[in-house]
C-alpha cells in the first residue's frame, strides 16, 4: 500500500487523530490535510555514529531510497529528553571528570631544556588530526590534546516524516559529521570555537533546511564567558555544503593581573546544541560538553590565559637524559620502591605517579615551601650523607618542594604521617636542571597554585 493511496484514504480522519499521532520527541506541523509533517533530530557521538573510515554510518546516512519505506507512527513516539542544565564545575570536579574519562596529556622535560621552550599553541589540533585520532575524538567527552586544544566529533541526523493515523512515510532527511575544535590561549582570557559540518547527505524537505549550531556557556559568574553575539552560527544546508566552517567566540572579563587581586579564576561549562529547521518545524539535539578555566595569574610568564581543564597533565624525565638522569632515577625509586628510600618509614607511600594520585603545585605559601625543603628534606640528607655538598651535590627531594605533597605535608594534612617523601644527593647541575624544567613547564602549561599533575619516568 503506497503512502499516496494511504493519504487519500485517511484525509477525512486527519483532524480527529492529529493530536494522537505526533511523536513526543518531534515537532509536527499540519499540512492542509495531507498528513502531519514531523521532524526528528538526533545527535550521536562519533563512536556511535561513524564508520571505521570516519564517514557517517550507513544506517544513519540520509538516503533518498528511504522515501518508499513506511514507519509506524508509534515507533517515532519516544519521550523527549529533558532540557539539559549545564553545571559549572570547579577544579576538583574537573579533575574527577578527567580521571573518570582517562583524559591526560604529557610533556617530555627535554622540550623544556634551556633555550628550547616552545608554546603549546604551536601544536594545536587540526581537523585532520582530530579525525585521525578517532579513539579519543569520537568519545562524547571529546579529546583534549593539551590545555589549549580540544576537539570532538558528532553525527547529526534530521528526518522529516509525513504521518497519518498509523503510518508515517519519509519526506526528507539530512545527515552530517560535525567536528568541534576548541582553542584556548596562553595570553588571552578567550576561547574560540570552530565547527566544521561535512560528510553531508540530504534529500527531500531537508534540502531546503537550515542547521544552527549554538554554544551555551554556564559560567561561574555572569561575566565568566560572554560571546558578544558570536555564540551561534546558522546556515542553510546548501551553504554548509559550500562552506563547512563556522566560528564561535567567547571572552572572560577580569581586571589587570595583580597579586592583590589573586588569580581571578572563572570557569565556564560549554554545551553545544544543534537546531535543524525544515518543513515539519524545528527540532533540537544536544552536542558535546566541556569546560574552560580562565585566569589572570601574575606569576606566570603570560599574565592571563585560558585552559581546557577536564584533563590531567604530566611531565616526564628520562633515565637516559644525561642532564637529569640522577633526578629521574631518584623519582623512579621513590614512586616504585619507596621502602628503599630515605627517610626509612614503614608503610611509606609516595604520591605523584598517576592522575588518580597526583601532585599539586604549591606557589603561594612560601613558608610551607621552605618547610618542605629546609625543615624536613635537607636535614635527612645531612644526617644520612654528611659532606655531600663538598661533592658538588644537592639534596634532591621528591615530591618536589614546590608541591603540596612535599616533605612537610604531615604538618598540614590530617591523617598523613611523617616521611611520605624521599631525598637523595644528586649532582648540583642535575638537580638544578630538573627544577628549571619543572618551573618552565609550570609556566608554559599554565599550572596554577593547587593545580594537579603527575610525573612519569621513562627510559
Amino acid at each position: 500500500m503506497t503512502g499516496r493511496w494511504r493519504a487519500g484514504m485517511v484525509v477525512g480522519l486527519v483532524a480527529l487523530v492529529a493530536a494522537s499521532i505526533a511523536p513526543a520527541n518531534a515537532v509536527a506541523v499540519d499540512n492542509n490535510g495531507e498528513g502531519r509533517l514531523v521532524n526528528v533530530v538526533r545527535a550521536l557521538p562519533g563512536d556511535e555514529g561513524l564508520s571505521a573510515d570516519g564517514s557517517v554510518a550507513g544506517a544513519l546516512k540520509a538516503d533518498p531510497a528511504d522515501r518508499d519505506k513506511k514507519v509506524r507512527a508509534d515507533q517515532l513516539a519516544t519521550t523527549a529528553p529533558p532540557d539539559r542544565e549545564a553545571a559549572v564545575t570547579d577544579a576538583d570536579e574537573a579533575h574527577a571528570l578527567a580521571v573518570k574519562s582517562g583524559a591526560e596529556y604529557g610533556t617530555a622535560s627535554e622540550e623544556l631544556a634551556a633555550g628550547e621552550v616552545s608554546t603549546l599553541q604551536e601544536d594545536d589540533i587540526t581537523p585532520e588530526e582530530c579525525r585521525e585520532n578517532s579513539d579519543l575524538s569520537w568519545r562524547a567527552e571529546g579529546w583534549i590534546k593539551n590545555h589549549f586544544s580540544y576537539c570532538q566529533i558528532t553525527v547529526l541526523t534530521a528526518e522529516q516524516f509525513r504521518c497519518w493515523t498509523i503510518f508515517c512515510v519519509p519526506a526528507g532527511a539530512f545527515s552530517g559529521r560535525i567536528t568541534h575544535m576548541g582553542y584556548a590561549y596562553d595570553g588571552l582570557r578567550d576561547v574560540d570555537w570552530k565547527v566544521y559540518v561535512d560528510e553531508i547527505s540530504s534529500w527531500g524537505t531537508s534540502d531546503a533546511g537550515s542547521l544552527k549550531i549554538e554554544a551555551d556557556c554556564a559560567g561561574s559568574t555572569s561575566d565568566a564567558c560572554v560571546s558578544g553575539g558570536f555564540d551561534q552560527v546558522t546556515k542553510l544546508v546548501p551553504q554548509w555544503e559550500a562552506d563547512s566552517e563556522g566560528s564561535l567566540l567567547f571572552h572572560s572579563w577580569a581586571d589587570p593581573a595583580d597579586a592583590s587581586r589573586g588569580e581571578q579564576v572563572k570557569t565556564g561549562t560549554f554545551s553545544f546544541e544543534y537546531d535543524f529547521r525544515a518543513d515539519g518545524g524545528n527540532k533540537s539535539a544536544d552536542g558535546p560538553v566541556t569546560s574552560v578555566r580562565f585566569d589572570s595569574a601574575w606569576y606566570l610568564p603570560k599574565k592571563e590565559g585560558s585552559i581546557f581543564d577536564r584533563v590531567t597533565p604530566w611531565l616526564s624525565y628520562s633515565t637516559k637524559d644525561s642532564e637529569v638522569n640522577e633526578s629521574a632515577w631518584h623519582i623512579r625509586d621513590a614512586q616504585d620502591h619507596p621502602e628503599s628510600t630515605y627517610p626509612r618509614v614503614d608503610g611509606k607511600r609516595v604520591p605523584g605517579a598517576s592522575a588518580a594520585d597526583p601532585l599539586r603545585r604549591l606557589y603561594h605559601d612560601t613558608a610551607r615551601r621552605d618547610a618542605n625543603r629546609e625543615r624536613f628534606a635537607v636535614p635527612v640528607c645531612q644526617a644520612r650523607w654528611p659532606g655531600y655538598p663538598e661533592l658538588s651535590q644537592d639534596c634532591d627531594e621528591y615530591p618536589f618542594s614546590a608541591t603540596y605533597e612535599g616533605a612537610a605535608r604531615h604538618l598540614y594534612q590530617p591523617g598523613v604521617p611523617y616521611g611520605q617523601f624521599s631525598v637523595r644527593p644528586v649532582l648540583f647541575s642535575d638537580n638544578q636542571e630538573a627544577g628549571s624544567r619543572l618551573g618552565a613547564w609550570y609556566g608554559r602549561d599554565r599550572i596554577l597554585d593547587g593545580d594537579r599533575f603527575y610525573v612519569r619516568i621513562v627510559d
